[in-house]
């Protein structure tokens, strides 16, 4: 039930108007004016297949305004949830508390109902002036006293310090749009800095895809290019003391092939292939990842993704593939294979490679990292090139991995996943991927893209 208080109507609706938004993004039209009811009755289709959750058409119109109603439509918790579930959160109490800090510099324009108006983007939310009240004339005095003091503080403070200044007590770094189709841009905003900047070590972001770049502290918006599916981790740092994060979301629709060529950070490669892994393929070949546009005489990777939430739990889970890793080719030695799942709050991923080529591997429990560079990873040498099976066991937050059946490893995070977003198997060169089973070991759900 929504409080009577007015204030806390504006703060109901100014996170159902933002996540109307981000929802309207996600689906690629931002533009809900221009809607039809057709795209309602594909954003529910939508909906229904990435949450589980039937929101009808009309109800969609309320929502998002195309019904005009005497009062904002408010609705209630479980389609609330599948609306925060779709734009990447777990439900609606995570989406609010990790938009909230956005109220504190965009205040949506109200009605003299005391709802906001309905279908304002963020810079019209920022443009709106405030509706206030008149303050009483007995408080004239004291505030032109106050205005006053605060000018001669400003007079007689050095204007450096006015004009660089910043604080960690509250720096947070929020994505604006965090789910979008692959490619996708993602919007960043770094708030809250209120301390001298020449006392503080560089800050810098880490997009969670392996490039990263210096934050300039007068600039509080930042942009990034996501190529690739997957759930990215933005993180803000400071020197090396991590200060915030942000999750980024690129689902597919199915599985996804994606090529891409070592060195060469500058491109990817789709590979349009319907169906992908129905029907009995079960490789992508040399001959469409050239067609593609990659140069299939260097080092190659293709990966193959299927990103979408799921009622999975992320720690609690059991996952089997059987596959084939590359021949011996041009570009290819170690002949590897990656598989990672995606997870609500972090990730798990382990790298097998030819037995010679453990520097390169890597076992990544949520928090827990292992890399072949500097811990002895030899369990994960084995030569899949003429095809093996690769589980990962995870029960009450303990992992256990196998190879061919036979455990290799066991060892326990701290962080949970929470649900699973998705999963991705990923091959130097050509590989092939003979079956994939995904489930949930306490409540028997299973993934969506199991073949």
């Amino acid at each position: 039930m929504i409080a009577e208080n007015g204030q806390e109507k504006i703060s109901f609706y100014y996170h159902l108007e933002h996540c109307c938004q981000q929802v309207s993004e996600g689906y690629g039209k931002p533009d809900r004016a221009a809607w039809t009811n057709s795209d309602y009755i594909q954003l529910s289709n939508i909906l229904y297949r990435k949450t589980s959750v039937r929101i009808s058409p009309n109800t969609l119109k309320r929502i998002f305004g195309k019904i005009k109603t005497d009062s904002r439509y408010y609705p209630q918790k479980a389609t609330r949830n599948a609306l925060a579930s779709y734009v990447g959160y777990s439900d609606w109490e995570s989406f609010v508390e990790a938009t909230s800090v956005r109220a504190d510099y965009e205040s949506p324009s109200v009605n003299p109902d005391g709802q906001p108006e309905i279908g304002l983007v963020a810079e019209d939310l920022r443009q709106s002036p405030r509706q206030t009240k008149p303050a009483p004339k007995r408080w004239l005095w004291l505030t032109m006293l106050v205005a006053l003091m605060l000018t001669a503080v400003a007079l007689l403070l050095p204007e450096t310090l006015l004009s660089d200044t910043i604080s960690t007590n509250r720096v947070q770094l929020v994505c604006k749009n965090p789910v979008g189709e692959n490619p996708h841009s993602a919007n960043f905003d770094v708030l809250g800095f209120t301390q001298p900047a020449d006392q503080l070590p560089p800050f810098t972001i880490d997009f969670g895809d392996g490039r990263h770049k210096p934050v300039a502290l007068k600039n509080r918006r930042h942009n990034h290019y996501y190529e690739m599916p997957g759930r990215y981790f933005a993180v803000l740092r400071q020197g090396t003391a991590l200060l915030d994060t942000a999750t980024v979301y690129l689902p597919t629709n199915g599985w996804a092939a994606t090529a891409y060529m070592m060195y060469d950070t500058s491109r990817v490669y789709p590979i349009e292939r319907k169906n992908l892994f129905l029907g009995g393929q079960r490789s992508i070949s040399a001959g469409e990842a050239a067609q593609a546009g990659v140069d299939t005489n260097r080092t190659f990777f293709i990966e193959f993704a299927n990103t979408q939430v799921t009622p999975i739990d992320g720690d609690n889970f059991e996952l089997t593939t059987g596959v084939v890793t590359s021949p011996t080719r041009t570009g290819v030695r170690c002949s590897q294979v990656s598989i990672t799942v995606n997870g609500e709050s972090s990730n798990h991923s382990f790298h097998v490679m030819k037995p010679g080529c453990e520097y390169w591997t890597k076992l990544n429990l949520s928090e827990q990292l292992k890399t072949g560079e500097q811990d002895d990873l030899r369990f994960l040498g084995a030569d899949l090139r003429t095809g093996g099976t690769l589980k990962l066991r995870v029960l009450d937050q303990r992992a256990q991995l196998f190879i061919n059946d036979r455990k290799v490893y066991e060892g326990r995070y701290q962080k949970p996943l929470k649900r699973v977003y998705g999963v991705s198997i990923r091959f130097a060169g050509i590989g092939q991927v003979n079956f994939f089973t995904l489930k949930d070991l306490k409540t028997g759900s299973e993934f969506n893209g199991n073949f």
